[in-house]
């Protein structure tokens, strides 16, 4: 029997990612030692049947597995590219790490919501349904409920989403006391399917209205499940919980209410006045402060 050449890698960096020579039986593999030290195995030249494979359906990584010819056990090596290992091995260094940035990237600062930026946002855009909405709520709060349903009005004559519309001009109505025509919006934004979640709510805040607290517990009960982040329900909630002396229940949805807006002057009103009821002076001192200091803005 023939005795089998030692195979030695070949000198030229060049080569140790491609094996020795070409013609040569043999072909070295690389892989990286616990010190970043290359490992350089001896494994027989591709092609030959059932002792090289490329199979990555198991593995995160794709690893080539090479047959050991002397039946030693087979090395794994995960794929790397060539030119970092051929720097490492010319320069005797680790790695190089990737260049961090020159530049830091800027964070993007949204700008401040002002009264004033609602109301040019609605002009500018007067069919724009969200930008509409927000304006007439703005100034549904701070109690100029004419000109919120003057701004829905216009937002409905430019093609805003009718059924929200509607259902903003029910609460906007029920201000100001014309409940026959706020509960007209609402059957007409129930025919045009608006959403469950705001008819819920607009019904309960119609109710809290005309001072029918527990025939609003059920709608914005019912509504807040459904939209969690109306700050518009969760206040009137606390409004008929209150109204129906659950006082507990009514300091939770206030301050859910707040959690949404902090600066909502009537529901930090609200908080006042239900822990005053409790005996908590101290404490419905602080919040009555922050309403008038929220309702100044």
């Amino acid at each position: 029997m023939t005795e089998r050449p030692t195979p030695r890698p070949s000198d030229d960096p060049a080569q140790l990612s491609f094996g020795m020579l070409e013609g040569a039986s043999f072909l070295t593999m690389e892989s990286y030692g616990s010190d970043d030290a290359i490992v350089l195995t001896t494994v027989r030249e591709p092609p030959v049947c059932g002792e090289w494979s490329y199979d990555d359906s198991e593995l995160e990584d794709p690893r080539f597995v090479a047959d050991r010819i002397d039946g030693e056990d087979r090395p794994t090596t995960v794929a790397v590219p060539v030119e970092p290992i051929r720097v490492a091995i010319d320069a005797g260094a680790p790695r190089p790490a990737l260049e961090a940035p020159t530049e830091p990237i800027a964070p993007t600062v949204a700008p401040p919501v002002t009264p004033e930026s609602l109301r040019r946002a609605h002009e500018s855009a007067p069919g724009d349904t969200a930008a509409a909405l927000m304006w007439a709520s703005h100034l549904e709060r701070r109690g100029d409920a004419r000109d919120a349903l003057a701004v829905l009005e216009a937002a409905e004559a430019a093609g805003a989403g009718r059924a929200l519309i509607l259902c903003a001009k029910a609460s906007v109505l029920g201000a100001l006391q014309r409940y026959a025509e706020a509960e007209r919006q609402l059957r007409d934004a129930a025919g045009l399917r608006a959403p469950a979640a705001e008819l819920a709510i607009q019904t309960g805040v119609l109710a809290c209205r005309r001072a029918r607290w527990r025939d609003a517990l059920g709608p914005l009960r019912s509504g807040t499940a459904d939209d969690p982040h109306s700050v518009t329900g969760r206040y009137f909630l606390g409004e008929a919980l209150n109204q129906t002396d659950d006082l507990r229940g009514a300091l939770e949805a206030y301050e859910a209410a707040l959690a949404i807006d902090p600066s909502h002057w009537r529901a930090l009103k609200g908080m006042g006045k239900v822990l005053d009821r409790l005996g908590r002076s101290t404490e419905a001192a602080a919040y009555h402060r922050r309403a008038r200091e929220a309702q100044a803005r």
